[in-house]
């Protein structure tokens, strides 16, 4: 088995496999430690996970695993409610990742190629993968767990918040302008903070809407349930629905939010194209500031932040890519803004169309016809169980994906609990014994206010 990736898709599809007492030889291609990824590669403490550590064991049928991992590792006092540095959560990923190659030894293998995937093909019997370095490697399947793509590029000169030196040789007093204001943006703001930065941070988006912040709430007894026939309009009416009826009976909007979780994807599929294509334009960023928010003590440091004018935060659209320092904003009000600054930020998030991918695997796999895009233009076209279709709509039964690039067959296809399920269901679907993974929703969720 070779796994294009080493984030927490891929490093949780290599567990499953070694976990389920079948011979497997595991093949892990990533450049970064396995289980690390981008997300939980960050060097600040202050960059938190935005879920409760209830909701971020690694495995859905065992919800205390991760809490207890923090208890026996450092954070005896930690509860159901707390929202835990990235790093760590990467350092737990790591020593799962471990315990289970060594609990597998004997008859399983595991390698990691620190290298880079270039090319992949099939000869119809075996799976070849090319790295960059010249190596070739064979399997009998290849899963491409590749994480979130990045941001599409707006200039050479404009990095993203991930790129090496991103923030260095900055002079703390002078400002700095963030393009996007959704986590990405918070995790950028977080960093600079950390390196003792003083001057404005400006943000700038569309709609110049922050993510709100988790507090906590009584859950409802149901899952969402909208009415009738759903189009994108009509779904946002019933939304808006709920959560009056929730406001008139003393519980918050966010209850409405997360109880749409488990019928989310179900609620999306129902959705004609064009409806699907309505709520990505119209409603995705509504619904990604409300869904997918802040720690708490996240929330307090940014609210602190624009009450004393570090943060601004500005609706519109940076009108060209400046080499000067002066940027110019034109406002959604009307007007424009000038800003002087001095550095430019990439903190759209990540560019969901893959045709624009620079990953030269993607790359190479597309040019090929081997996988194609969505048809509403998001994600890549798979099936239920993460099988990738070709250019001819034939399912390439060697080639398998999940989380981000299932986009677009799926709605929510990137937090830690659709993750887990889909890197199981997945592991399962490997080993030909398919079966809906068990969920355990504990009773310390309703403690938590979670």
């Amino acid at each position: 088995m070779i796994i294009v990736g080493g984030g927490f898709s891929g490093t949780l599809v290599a567990i499953h496999l070694l976990r389920q007492g079948n011979c497997v030889h595991i093949d892990l291609i990533d450049p970064r430690i396995p289980g690390r990824g981008l997300a939980y590669s960050t060097a600040w403490d202050d960059h938190l996970l935005n879920v409760p550590a209830i909701r971020m064991s690694a495995f859905g049928s065992e919800p205390m695993h991760f809490l207890e991992w923090l208890q026996a590792n450092g954070k005896p006092d930690a509860d159901a409610s707390l929202f835990a540095p990235r790093k760590l959560y990467g350092s737990y990923l790591q020593d799962v990742l471990e315990t289970s190659i060594r609990a597998a030894s004997g008859r399983c293998t595991f390698r990691h190629h620190m290298c880079e995937a270039v090319h992949a093909w099939s000869d119809s019997i075996s799976v070849y993968v090319l790295l960059r370095n010249g190596e070739r490697i064979q399997a009998a399947k290849l899963v491409l767990a590749c994480g979130n793509p990045p941001p599409r590029a707006l200039a050479s000169h404009i990095d993203t918040p991930w790129a090496p030196g991103a923030f260095a040789t900055l002079d703390r007093d002078r400002d700095v302008l963030l393009i996007g204001a959704g986590l990405t943006a918070i995790d950028a703001f977080l960093a600079l903070q950390a390196q003792g930065h003083r001057g404005k941070v400006h943000f700038v988006s569309r709609r110049g809407k922050l993510p709100h912040a988790h507090q906590p709430y009584r859950p409802l007894p149901n899952s969402f349930s909208p009415s009738g026939a759903m189009g994108a309009r009509l779904l946002l009416r019933e939304i808006r629905r709920h959560v009056r009826e929730a406001e008139a009976e003393g519980v918050d909007w966010r209850a409405v939010i997360d109880s749409m979780r488990p019928v989310t994807n179900d609620i999306w599929r129902q959705l004609e194209p064009c409806e699907q294509r309505r709520v990505l334009r119209h409603l995705k960023t509504w619904w990604d500031i409300h869904r997918h928010r802040m720690a708490p003590e996240i929330g307090a440091t940014i609210a602190a932040a624009q009450a004393d004018g570090r943060i601004v935060v500005h609706a519109g659209r940076l009108k060209q890519i400046p080499s000067d320092g002066r940027a110019e904003i034109s406002l959604r009000a009307g007007g424009t803004l000038t800003l002087d600054v001095q550095r430019i930020v990439n903190c759209t998030g990540s560019d969901e169309d893959y045709r624009q991918t620079a990953n030269p695997l993607m790359r190479s796999l597309l040019a090929s016809g081997r996988i194609v895009a969505n048809p509403i233009g998001k994600g890549l076209h798979t099936s239920e169980h993460g099988e990738l279709y070709d250019a001819d709509g034939a399912s390439a039964g060697w080639l398998l994906t999940l989380g981000p690039p299932r986009l677009g067959g799926l709605f929510e296809t990137t937090a830690v609990p659709e993750l887990r399920k889909q890197a199981e269901a997945l592991a399962l679907y490997l080993s030909s014994v398919i079966y809906e993974p068990i969920e355990i929703v504990p009773e310390l969720f309703m403690a938590a206010g979670i």
